[in-house]
């Protein structure tokens, strides 16, 4: 065991290996900093190989030149079936080094009752910080939830935002000359999705790694976790990520894949839990009518379902749909659609305030987009709108005209 703990924390005896990597700076890494004021355990959530290790590797990178001692820190993946117990494994640890002061557990969801050994921790004030990861919310912040109420903050990884993949190529968007490298980073990230190891410098194709991606989720995150039947699981997922922006409910996939409606239910919250998918609902200020309305689904990456769904087309519009709902989410926006005569893709609510907002990615705006924000607008006065295009920008009878590139890389508070 002891040497499975030296092999994960290499900076015991090479801290200058961790310069080594070619990180592409996470924006969450800044909020991560901050919060280690805070003596509370940090939980990282987020769907599997978006970054959660890597988050945690750049954050013992920003301790050790913020001179903490490498000693003192410890790094433990729970993947690795030497560790089983959290206490024996960092008891060891602590043998090899008796001044660890910070601890990250990585996947610490694989083992059972892994929240009440950390509470110890806590409690007692064994160390000055404790950081803990797993891809699933339902696990995560439910055993939290019930053992650690008021003694952590959760966190979330997603795989890259456009503004950190235009950080890694390292181009200036503002400069007008390097629009059409921008331009064409774009289309890439719509077809190619975030996924950091999609992006890796020495990556030739790049399907099979979304391919071997979603299996994971599916069968380590969804079967093997929650006992699922295989066959339903990639049926459900299957449907959701071939019909994105499309709408649908609880009972329209329980007939499309042939089984209960509570059983489709129960999957889809699943499917949620692991963060493969976001659910939308129809705005209103009812509560009860958003509830009884149809649901729409988007894809945590379009990467992701271009190589594993059912699709006649690259079709960009969707894409950029999908793309903008889920920088919407990084953005803590509370989002909905809305459906009366015509569609409006997007809601936002900030307490009384709304912007409604459709996505096409062309210049050439069709009256549809158009006149269902106005429609929304005439049930909805003052209500701020705006259509993200391709490239056209201007302000026109009240609606806002801003491109795609322009609206992602903007400022995401």
């Amino acid at each position: 065991m002891k040497e499975s703990i030296t092999k994960w924390n290499f900076w015991w005896t090479n801290p200058e290996k961790l310069d080594e990597f070619k990180w592409v700076p996470r924006e969450i890494l800044n909020e991560v900093i901050k919060l280690l004021n805070s003596k509370r355990i940090k939980d990282i959530i987020g769907v599997r190989r978006s970054g959660k290790t890597y988050l945690m590797y750049q954050t013992i990178s920003h301790l050790l030149k913020s001179e903490v001692k490498p000693g003192e820190i410890l790094y433990l993946n729970f993947d690795d079936p030497e560790f089983r117990n959290i206490r024996m494994v960092i008891s060891s640890a602590l043998e090899i080094k008796p001044d660890i002061k910070y601890i990250f557990l990585d996947e610490v969801q694989n083992i059972p009752e892994w929240e009440r050994q950390v509470r110890v921790f806590y409690d007692r004030g064994e160390f000055k910080q404790i950081f803990v990861s797993g891809s699933s919310a339902s696990l995560i912040s439910a055993d939290l939830g019930k053992t650690l109420t008021g003694r952590h903050i959760t966190l979330q990884v997603t795989p890259f935002s456009f503004r950190e993949i235009i950080s890694k190529y390292n181009i200036d968007y503002k400069d007008p000359y390097e629009k059409e490298r921008v331009l064409h980073y774009l289309e890439g990230f719509l077809l190619d999705g975030g996924f950091p190891e999609v992006h890796e410098d020495d990556v030739v194709t790049k399907e099979p790694i979304l391919v071997n991606t979603y299996n994971d989720i599916l069968v380590r995150d969804v079967v093997s976790r929650y006992n699922a039947e295989s066959e339903i699981t990639r049926n459900i997922a299957y449907y959701l990520m071939t019909n994105i922006g499309a709408r649908f409910s609880e009972n329209s996939i329980a007939s499309a894949i042939n089984v209960h409606n509570e059983t489709a239910k129960r999957y889809l919250s699943m499917l949620q839990e692991v963060f493969l998918v976001y659910f939308i609902r129809q705005f209103s200020w009812k509560v009860k009518r958003q509830l009884k309305k149809d649901m729409k689904c988007y894809t945590i990456d379009t990467g992701l379902r271009n190589a594993v769904s059912f699709k006649f087309s690259e079709d960009l519009g969707k894409l950029a749909e999908n793309v903008v709902l889920v920088e919407l989410k990084g953005r803590s926006k509370e989002v909905y659609f809305w459906k009366n005569s015509r569609e409006v893709d997007f809601v936002m609510r900030d307490k009384s305030n709304l912007t409604a907002m459709n996505v096409t990615y062309t210049n050439d705006v069709s009256n549809r987009e158009i006149e269902g924000l106005f429609e929304f607008k005439e049930k909805y006065e003052g209500a701020k709108l705006i259509i993200i295009t391709k490239d056209l920008e201007k302000v026109e009878n009240g609606i806002e005209y801003t491109p795609l590139w322009k609206w992602l890389l903007s400022n995401p508070g």
